[in-house]
């Protein structure tokens, strides 16, 4: 009889701090209960077999595309991938380093660099950019139990669909006060729920790292802040995640439809 396949999984990273990957080493026995149950190809900080180039049912991406390399990766993935995911938010929105878009331009880099001749400085991009991309895990990091919660249905071929509910809605479950109410800025009434409020709980701001809701209401939110934070602190604070471009698509749509 002829043993079922295990379904061809690879963790691939791109230019990133790899700390979406390295949640997954935290749920311990728990990941490696899922490593049992496929085959998996790639990811470096376990293993370092040679990648035979097949098939993929299954590719998580971490990081951005930054170098050529990177996006030669990036693209071969998806050539291989039955279903390719974004792994946290440097893939899926650009995270932080996609500040440097939007400041000073070609002169960012020489805050790192003494001699600028020969370095590249592309600005940052995410991943759909370059990819067609069929999930995104979100948040900086992600949510290990929800990558535990999802990827089983990956692996079936299954699309999750993340339920639209915002940051607030955990912050009552569990039980923290509302910074809002203390007039210290949150973006949580328009972010995507389901990291467990971590950072209201800690009393600190949600920065929007899971990225908008679907009907998040960017206008209201808005208006919500004025009272709390200027307009060029509510700007810098959209910068911290990537979630600057979003907010901007987001208000050009609304504009368009009202």
């Amino acid at each position: 009889m002829e043993l079922m396949q295990k379904p061809r999984v690879a963790i691939i990273s791109l230019t990133s701090c790899e700390g979406c990957q390295f949640v997954l080493l935290d749920l311990g026995t728990r990941f490696l209960d899922f490593t049992e149950s496929v085959e998996l190809v790639d990811f470096r900080l376990i293993e370092d077999a040679d990648d035979d180039g097949g098939r993929l049912d299954l590719v998580l991406v971490e990081g951005s595309p930054v170098t050529e390399a990177n996006i030669k990766t990036l693209k071969s993935a998806r050539k291989r991938a039955k279903i390719l995911v974004a792994l946290g938010n440097c893939a899926a929105m650009g995270g932080v380093p996609e500040i440097k878009n939007y400041h000073e331009g070609v002169e960012t880099v020489k805050h790192v660099y003494k001699y600028i001749q020969g370095i590249g400085n592309p600005p940052i991009r995410e991943i759909d950019n370059f990819v067609k991309v069929d999930f995104v895990f979100p948040g900086c990091p992600i949510n290990g139990e929800e990558f535990l919660r999802y990827a089983p249905e990956l692996l079936k071929g299954n699309i999750p669909v993340i339920s639209d509910q915002p940051v607030c809605v955990e912050c009552k479950k569990a039980g923290n006060h509302c910074l809002l109410l203390d007039k210290k800025p949150c973006f949580g009434p328009m972010i995507l729920g389901g990291c467990g409020a971590t950072c209201p709980g800690s009393r600190s701001s949600c920065q929007g790292c899971r990225g908008l809701r679907p009907t998040g209401n960017v206008k209201a939110m808005r208006a919500m802040l004025k009272n709390i934070m200027s307009d060029e602190q509510f700007q810098n604070m959209t910068e911290i995640f990537g979630l600057r471009d979003d907010l901007e698509d987001r208000e050009q749509k609304d504009e368009q439809f009202s």
